[in-house]
């Protein structure tokens, strides 16, 4: 249905990712923390790549090559 193609890529920071719960935004005016890491008072960090794969060239890949 529609539903399936429209997926918003939501993307869950890694304590969230880890714990497999949901990854609110963050509250208004505070820190750029969700509101799971908001409410622990932890640091939210977010993944650097997205895992759709875009730049996926890392070293694993040359040396795969090589």
């Amino acid at each position: 249905g529609k539903e399936a193609e429209k997926k918003k890529p939501i993307m869950a920071c890694l304590f969230c990712r880890e714990r497999k719960i949901a990854c609110g935004p963050p509250p208004p005016g505070g820190p750029q923390r969700c509101n799971q890491c908001t409410r622990r008072g932890l640091p939210c960090e977010y993944p650097k790549e997205s895992r759709r794969g875009q730049h996926k060239r890392g070293a694993r890949a040359a040396k795969v090559e090589a």
